[in-house]
């Protein structure tokens, strides 16, 4: 640190961690070795161009095959035959607007579970059982 005096007009210019910072700098070596990524396990990525990102994808056919999918075919396949049951007259247009509209509310329905429920288990966890069931009471009445 420099020796000046510490006043209101240069305590702005004065750097306090300029020691811990030029240590720092010395510290990081002058070349680095290259950081490999890997897209998907056994699948390296050497840069951008001409790699085949699709395996990393969970809706692509090669993720459902490795079985890292998310079983979105699975879900549409399911949600038209519920559809099929209850509308079968229902065009393919009219089944995906309504497919969408379910799966909108059961994400939204699950996402909203899911909020409360850490709700009550971090009033439990922070304050105790009481708070827990009137966090829990709470929100039944809302």
């Amino acid at each position: 640190m420099d020796t000046e005096p510490i006043t209101n007009h240069n305590l702005m210019r004065i750097d306090f961690a300029k020691q811990e910072k030029i240590a720092f700098l010395k510290s990081i070596p002058s070349s680095k070795p290259p950081n490999v990524a890997w897209l998907a396990p056994g699948l390296p990525a050497g840069g951008i161009w001409m790699n085949d990102a699709s395996a990393m994808d969970r809706r692509s056919v090669k993720a459902q095959l490795a079985g890292r999918g998310d079983h979105r075919a699975l879900w549409w396949r399911l949600g038209c035959a519920l559809h099929r049951t209850i509308k079968p007259n229902a065009t393919l247009e009219q089944m995906m607007v309504d497919f969408h509209k379910r799966h909108h509310r059961s994400t939204l329905a699950w996402l909203t579970t899911v909020r409360d429920f850490r709700a009550v288990h971090d009033a439990i966890q922070y304050r105790g059982i009481g708070a827990g069931v009137r966090v829990a009471i709470g929100q039944f009445l809302a």
